[in-house]
């Protein structure tokens, strides 16, 4: 009897198990397109970001003092973009309406607090941004002629860039993991950054949903090491940053509709400050996050 219930058991098992392999595959045999769909002529996104460096030991050496302190800064970024034209799975012309480009900064100077926030020159215009020859990015303001500073601020922006070169080219599984070198890094950082090294350990956690849309969980880790362009474009900061990042990347329309990372960052180099040379060092914790929707 035990043998025959056992039997008619393994039966049943087989039997069910064929029917979810002819229904459809199990969920961890299912594969994904995180690249998802090219960009098309006419979509809207709409962002929001913050980045925040907490209580950061900072060092200032100015005219033959040592000036140290503590600095909270907190940079806010909200913009609309629309993709005017594109080629293949690449924008090649895009619309940004920066609403609002700010760092809000905090310094404790022995026990002395000063608040100040500090637009960019940026906030509250219109971007045109078009690809030209050697795939760099050309700006412009509409309707109105950029000053000098708005001019150096336009330099050190990108266009919408595809992500490709961050995710798999074919389907993968839950539970996927790659690295992501450095070159593929440069996008995420515009032009304000040169010289980056390093590369990300991604992985493929799950699927999980999003506003009512499924997303691939995506967690990266890694070191980026670069430097940092100062007023003049010119690279005087070295930069280091120990990143984790958690981003969820719709599956139907490829935007990350949400991200988040922490980590350390390290600064070491020159700055101007009023037009005085100084010497700055900076380390402490690092955060953020962003949201992007489609319009």
């Amino acid at each position: 009897m035990r043998g025959l219930l056992m039997s008619s058991g393994v039966a049943a098992m087989l039997i069910i198990a064929g029917g979810l392999s002819t229904a459809k595959p199990l969920a961890e045999d299912k594969t994904y397109d995180l690249r998802g769909p090219a960009p098309t002529k006419g979509q809207v996104f709409v962002s929001k970001m913050t980045l925040k460096i907490k209580d950061a030991d900072t060092t200032l050496k100015i005219m033959g003092m040592n000036l140290k302190l503590k600095m909270t800064m907190n940079v806010i970024g909200e913009e609309e973009q629309k993709v005017l034209a594109v080629d293949g799975r690449n924008v090649t012309k895009c619309q940004s309406k920066i609403t609002k480009e700010r760092a809000e900064i905090t310094t404790d100077f022995g026990g002395m607090n000063q608040a100040m926030t500090q637009p960019t020159e940026l906030e509250g215009e219109i971007v045109i941004s078009e690809r030209v020859e050697g795939n760099k990015w050309k700006h412009s303001l509409v309707d109105t002629k950029p000053t000098e500073k708005q001019k150096k601020e336009l330099d050190n922006r990108n266009g919408i860039e595809n992500e490709d070169d961050l995710y798999p080219a074919e389907k993968v599984k839950v539970g996927h993991t790659w690295k992501v070198e450095a070159k593929a890094l440069t996008k995420l950082f515009g032009n304000s950054f040169t010289d980056i090294k390093g590369e990300l350990n991604q992985k493929f956690v799950k699927v999980e949903e999003v506003e009512g849309e499924e997303c691939a969980l995506v967690e990266s880790e890694g070191t980026v090491k670069g430097k940092m362009k100062d007023d003049d474009g010119m690279p005087t900061l070295d930069v280091e940053m120990e990143l984790k990042v958690k981003s969820w990347r719709s599956l139907k329309t490829g935007v990350e509709l949400k991200g988040k990372f922490e980590g350390k960052i390290k600064l070491a180099g020159k700055q101007k400050i009023d037009d005085a040379a100084v010497d700055i060092t900076l380390s402490g914790p690092l955060s953020g996050e962003s949201a992007t929707k489609l319009k």
